[in-house]
């Protein structure tokens, strides 16, 4: 069952939609970084969040040392409900791969999914992944 269904996320196409933030000069440039700052958001149209296995792997970079930094997870619209947070760490010039696994509050139906960034610095997102909570 685990495999049907990883395929059908595999073959269906994700559309991504966000806001555009100007990229800021860094010494290191990743291929597809998405820089997030208070109110950035990526947003990815009918993910099927009622399988309850389900979770999200975020590979960000932070140069800042500022604490407070964080994305939210939400459901529908960038404002709508929040079905899990992570803290973005101070990673300096690499890359650190942060997990949200488990049974998501309110994560049930195919909704639209939307990181939210929050806090005052800004960070950039290198890669965004399904992962499955087993």
């Amino acid at each position: 069952m685990r495999l049907i269904l990883f395929l059908i996320f595999a073959l269906k196409a994700l559309t991504v939609c966000g806001q555009a933030v100007p990229a800021a000069p860094s010494a290191k440039k990743f291929e597809t970084e998405f820089r997030m700052q208070n109110g950035s958001y990526l947003g990815f149209s009918q993910v099927n969040l009622s399988l309850g296995e389900i979770g999200f792997k975020v590979e960000v970079n932070k140069t800042s040392k500022d604490k407070g930094s964080k994305l939210e997870f939400r459901i529908d619209k960038p404002k709508g409900k929040i079905i899990g947070t992570l803290e973005v760490p101070y990673t300096g010039d690499t890359t650190y791969a942060l997990k949200l696994v488990g049974n998501l509050k309110h994560a049930e139906g195919v909704h639209d999914l939307f990181i939210v960034a929050k806090g005052a610095s800004s960070f950039s997102i290198v890669a965004f992944s399904f992962i499955w909570n087993y």
